[in-house]
């Protein structure tokens, strides 16, 4: 698990170009700053993961700062494709989970999905999970009180019902289908059938 925050890794510096030179992989920032660490994602998710599961929060009705901060880095990765004909995300499926924020979950869903899209990632059944306190949640300077006693609640019960609970459900079944399509897709060579056509 990869948690963004714990990680220090600097902005995008705006080289985004169909120009190999300019906007390249492994990106430039990384080439140049031993120190940056979205070498570490880079790895991740290209050389080790078979499933990408995102988790993000709803911050102003878009996924959060931290998110975008990753994904403009990984412009390079897509450019590959334009630039060099090459596809540095094979055989990868992508699901999501999104909580907090009442409104916008759809939006940021699909956000999401049209970026892993064009990366290369396809999607299981169930793709992503939403979660969600409610607009009451969000007035925290008049019921903080009441909402961590509730949360407090909610985390005894789900240790005594675990598996019972409706968001547990939710979870594996978008688990579930991330890992079903990625069996599915390294039996069936999809990937490789798929460029090979295209070529």
């Amino acid at each position: 698990m990869i948690k963004l925050r714990d990680l220090e890794f600097n902005h995008c510096e705006g080289y985004y170009s169909k120009n190999a030179k300019v906007c390249i992989f492994p990106c430039s920032i990384s080439e140049r700053d031993s120190e940056d660490q979205m070498i570490q994602i880079y790895e991740k998710i290209i050389l080790w993961a078979d499933v990408v599961l995102i988790a993000t929060p709803i911050r102003w009705g878009s996924a959060s700062s931290l998110y975008y901060k990753m994904i403009q880095r990984m412009n390079g990765v897509q450019n590959q494709t334009v630039t060099h004909n090459r596809d540095p995300i094979r055989d990868k499926v992508a699901a999501f989970i999104i909580t907090e924020g009442q409104d916008n979950v759809q939006h940021v869903a699909g956000e999401l999905m049209a970026f892993w899209s064009q990366l290369g990632c396809v999607f299981g059944k169930f793709p992503f999970i939403d979660w969600t306190r409610g607009w009451y949640a969000e007035d925290t300077e008049n019921n903080y009180d009441a909402m961590t006693s509730s949360l407090n609640e909610n985390a005894n019960t789900l240790k005594v019902e675990n598996k019972n609970s409706k968001m547990h459900k939710d979870l594996i079944k978008t688990i579930h289908g991330a890992f079903e399509m990625a069996l599915l897709l390294k039996r069936n060579k999809y990937d490789q059938n798929i460029l090979d056509k295209s070529k």
